[in-house]
């Protein structure tokens, strides 16, 4: 686990806390706090899991997405293809981020 991802887990815990403790007291103000720090440690987590991928990895997360995209966008339009090729797109985009892993874990 990278610093990122440990500072942003941390970070996120002490939101989880915050937000507690201001339901506890009746405080919005610190509820909101608490949600915001929880956000921004997500965010640095994902940023040290990120920064720890390789190339093809990325490249496979990214064709996941643009998948999920064009299923939704078919679902949308009722366009039972544009759905299939997103489901199609989403499985090559996790095979390449998984090929990716092992090429990683492999060179280490």
């Amino acid at each position: 686990m990278s610093k990122d991802e440990l500072e942003g887990k941390s970070k996120r815990i002490k939101g989880q806390i915050r937000e507690e403790a201001g339901k506890l007291t009746d405080n919005k103000t610190e509820q909101l706090k608490g949600k915001i720090e929880q956000v921004q440690g997500q965010a640095q987590e994902e940023i040290g899991k990120v920064k720890n991928m390789s190339n093809e990895e990325l490249e496979g997360r990214s064709k996941h997405i643009r998948g999920q995209i064009r299923e939704e966008v078919g679902k949308l339009t009722d366009n039972k293809t544009e759905q299939l090729k997103g489901k199609i797109e989403q499985v090559e985009g996790q095979a390449q981020e998984e090929i990716g892993k092992i090429k990683r874990k492999v060179k280490v």
